[in-house]
């Protein structure tokens, strides 16, 4: 409902086919060209190019479609890449090769049943469909009685287990799970992150911290032991510890662009952008299209007036990902609050016709086109036609700026009772009325306003920062 500025701490997930791929497995076919394709398949696989492990598998199995280790592997893909990509058809085309994939091998390979069990799992949260995790804990169950496993084998469907677990809402069954793939093998770095994991959402910070710590401890060369952590410190408030993490595991690798990204995010987080813009300037440099990255760079060089280049990243993003909508938003906002309203009215009406579910843009979109003078009701009229009980918070930001309601009637429309939806609203209430004022030649009284809406310490909502924007043009200290 209230639009904040994208860059999210990047918490590195390792919940897939984890030891899954043997090295084996390529070579039990004596043709060797279709042997040298699955070895590729396999090297694009665990390198999570997943398109091209499709490619090559299917080349595979144009020649010989029964071929199991080329089926297993185009499955382990398409389901990575149907979770990736939010796809649930993906996914149901992956469990599919992976049951082809055991049907032809005939000797209940159980590595074949990764794929299979994990893509359930996750087909449980796309279409919302519990019964698909009882599913896969069924058949973990029926491969677990088997007497022929090796260990890893073991704590890898333990591990499969607790990701249908948790679909499920069993703390405990997760736990126990997790617990015995760790007990089968130690170094099962997966199960180790997803016991973590765990822990940040159903113990104590304490118990989180020291879970997380025993997974840089057991990992201590792992950049991502120290990428979430330092994630879970960030949730918490620790930007210091988090941001040193950051830094250790960038130490450990230099081309770990999530511990690049995530520092430059924590210091935009704690209110300091230079270095903000300094650390994604760094992540930049080790991969130039990283464009989370440079938007959120955006976000630091506006945040200390730098417009013109704050500009041009937004633009650049917006040029290299014209399917995103959300590249147009952040470039409508920015232009918004330098005062280039044709540019936001353009921006904002972009996005919003690619995805109209982004309706906390209207009220954005109509500042716009008020500044420019092309306002049209009939693109607010269906706002104009609600019944008061049914208005929501966006539709009293739009009926404010139309002259329905006054500024004291909008700030009564705010939530009644979730605190955080609440200080959301009156920031936005507080940057509205504030800008209204302007408009209208009363500066004085719209920094008034504005103070009143950087007082929520909310960094994360675009009016916050439009308050603060107005503020250090207007030279006014912001406290």
């Amino acid at each position: 409902m209230f639009q904040k500025y994208r860059g999210a701490i990047l918490f590195v997930a390792i919940v897939g086919l984890s030891g899954s791929l043997s090295d084996s497995l390529v070579a039990q076919d004596d043709n060797a060209n279709l042997e040298a394709l699955k070895e590729q398949a396999d090297v694009a696989y665990r390198q999570r190019n997943f398109p091209k492990t499709i490619e090559l598998s299917n080349q595979v199995l144009k020649t010989a479609a029964k071929d199991h280790v080329a089926l297993y592997l185009r499955g382990s893909a398409r389901v990575e890449m149907g979770i990736v990509t939010g796809n649930a058809e993906f996914v149901r085309q992956g469990i599919a090769d992976a049951r082809e994939a055991i049907r032809n091998e005939g000797k209940g390979k159980a590595e074949y049943y990764l794929p299979y069990v994990y893509g359930m799992s996750n087909l449980a949260d796309l279409e919302g469909k519990i019964n698909h995790a009882k599913t896969a804990q069924t058949v973990v169950e029926s491969v677990l009685g088997r007497d022929d496993l090796t260990k890893v084998q073991r704590a890898n469907l333990h591990y499969q287990r607790a990701q249908a677990d948790m679909r499920l809402k069993d703390v405990a069954a997760t736990e126990t799970d997790l617990n015995k793939a760790i007990e089968l093998d130690p170094t099962h770095l997966a199960a180790h992150m997803a016991k973590a994991e765990l822990a940040a959402t159903s113990k104590t910070p304490e118990e989180a911290v020291a879970a997380f710590s025993t997974v840089v401890q057991t990992f201590p060369k792992n950049p991502v032991a120290y990428n979430n952590r330092g994630m879970f410190f960030q949730s918490q408030g620790k930007t210091t510890e988090a941001i040193a993490d950051f830094a250790q595991a960038i130490k450990l690798d230099g081309r770990f662009i999530p511990a690049y990204i995530n520092r430059g995010f924590a210091f935009l987080e704690a209110g300091d952008a230079a270095k903000a813009e300094l650390a994604l300037s760094e992540a930049l440099k080790v991969d130039p299209n990283q464009l989370g990255a440079q938007s959120l760079r955006a976000t630091a060089r506006l945040n200390q007036n730098k417009v013109d280049e704050a500009l041009a990243d937004y633009k650049q993003v917006a040029e290299k990902a014209p399917q995103n909508p959300m590249s147009f938003a952040d470039l409508g906002f920015a232009q918004f609050f330098s005062g280039d309203f044709a540019g936001s009215f353009k921006s904002f009406d972009k996005a919003l016709t690619m995805q109209k579910e982004m309706r906390f843009l209207l009220p954005w979109k109509l500042a716009s086109a008020i500044r420019t003078g092309t306002y049209k009701q009939a693109d607010y009229q269906e706002v104009l036609a609600k019944p008061e009980g049914s208005r929501d918070w966006i539709d009293s930001l739009v009926l404010f700026q139309l002259g329905q309601v006054d500024a004291a009637t909008l700030l009564k429309s705010v939530h009644p009772d979730n605190k955080d939806a609440r200080s959301a609203q009156f920031c936005e209430g507080y940057y509205f009325i504030g800008m209204e004022l302007l408009r209208r030649n009363r500066q004085k009284d719209a920094i008034g306003y504005w103070q009143q809406a950087t007082r929520s310490k909310l960094p994360k909502l675009s009016a916050y920062r439009g308050a603060v924007f107005a503020l250090k043009n207007s030279g006014v200290e912001i406290r």
